[in-house]
């Protein structure tokens, strides 16, 4: 059975960390590492920057902060997807303990977007948004959402997402790092955020 047909297996999951994170403290600090630098080759970033190296590997309280919500977030949505199915390409396994195969920051500004990709090296991918621009600024929604499941364009499939899910500060979004995802480009205003991959076992 596809990912996209199996009810019982929450794949995608939502949470909303922002009692456990101070956003606004965690949004200076994340852009303190953005401002020296430029646009990121060989990503998927488009109209905006990220950060190089392991993110949760430094010793800034905020992002310490950050990592011990996102850890515990992740244990939930693992204890979520139920029994292992060793026909399935995600539910066939179960990290534990987690591990990151890496962690970042993006910063998105005017029209700026990701195209759609996938993260080979994980098992789980992400996105937590720390600030993010009003919908009026960005443009009619679904103008600046996380699009999941729709390749990319050059690939001529005319594939619709499988789901669209709206960014908002504080809100962890979690689906299998295999699955396709993208940013719907938006008209303006900073949409700042951290991703990270969840590593498959060893």
């Amino acid at each position: 059975m596809g990912m996209a047909g199996r009810r019982s297996a929450p794949l995608i999951g939502t949470y909303e960390l922002e009692e456990g994170v101070q956003l606004s403290a965690l949004a200076d600090r994340l852009r303190s590492l953005h401002n020296s630098l430029s646009y990121p080759i060989g990503q998927s970033v488009r109209g905006g920057t990220q950060t190089d190296g392991p993110l949760f590997a430094r010793a800034d309280p905020e992002i310490r902060a950050l990592r011990a919500s996102i850890v515990d977030a992740v244990e939930r949505h693992i204890r979520s997807l139920g029994a292992i199915d060793r026909r399935h390409p995600v539910l066939r396994h179960r990290p534990h303990p987690v591990r990151f195969a890496g962690s970042w920051s993006v910063r998105l500004r005017g029209a700026g977007h990701h195209t759609n990709h996938i993260h080979p090296q994980g098992w789980l991918s992400s996105a937590f948004y720390v600030s993010v621009a009003s919908q009026e600024l960005m443009g009619p929604a679904p103008a600046g959402w996380l699009a999941l499941g729709q390749p990319p364009a050059e690939l001529g499939l005319d594939l619709s997402p499988l789901r669209m899910i709206e960014p908002k500060p504080g809100r962890l979004v979690l689906f299998p790092s295999i699955m396709w995802h993208g940013t719907v480009p938006f008209a303006g205003g900073e949409r700042l955020s951290v991703a990270f991959d969840v590593a498959p076992p060893a």
